[in-house]
């Protein structure tokens, strides 16, 4: 999951005021809509960056996590789909317009394997920040428990990177 600057001016710098500053800073927290939205941005980005490490992945470690990433990212999605109805949120309109997709100018070849779980572990990092100052800062039981959710898993796909790059150290 890749967060957009724009997610994370709504939700990281509101729940870093959270964290910091007490609930008075509540009336900062991003929206459900643009919380979903980025999400979704995030989500389809991550089925796609999967997909070419299925495709381009030199190594059965890279090519495995490509499709934990599919996996897991395609169910995440179906459950921000599924809240963004209950919720009445139109999830299109709602979704940053998309930006250059830097998953898709990774070179294949022997550098690929390296270079895609850096920027994995790079992009979860972001990610689970991200997702816990929303969770922290929104006031909307639903999508508090949808970002809680998501945690685990960003966490077991942050670790998983970091297992691939310790794999290509040692080689």
């Amino acid at each position: 999951m890749t967060v957009r600057p724009k997610f994370l001016r709504y939700v990281l710098i509101p729940g870093a005021l959270l964290m910091g500053e007490g609930a008075s800073q509540a009336t900062n927290a991003p929206s459900t809509a643009e919380v979903l939205g980025g999400l979704h941005q995030s989500d389809v980005k991550e089925v796609q960056a999967g997909k070419i490490a299925q495709k381009n992945g030199q190594s059965e470690a890279v090519r495995d996590y490509g499709a934990m990433l599919v996996k897991d990212h395609t169910a995440a999605d179906k459950k921000v789909g599924e809240l963004a109805t209950r919720e009445s949120i139109d999830l299109r309109a709602a979704t940053p317009a998309p930006g250059a997709n830097d998953m898709g100018t990774m070179a294949s070849g022997s550098d690929f394997d390296k270079k895609f779980a850096q920027e994995m572990l790079d992009d979860h990092r972001k990610d689970l920040a991200a997702v816990t100052g929303a969770r922290n800062a929104t006031s909307d039981p639903q999508l508090k428990k949808l970002l809680g959710d998501m945690i685990p898993t960003l966490e077991k796909h942050e670790a998983a990177a970091e297992k691939i790059i310790d794999s290509q150290a040692k080689k």
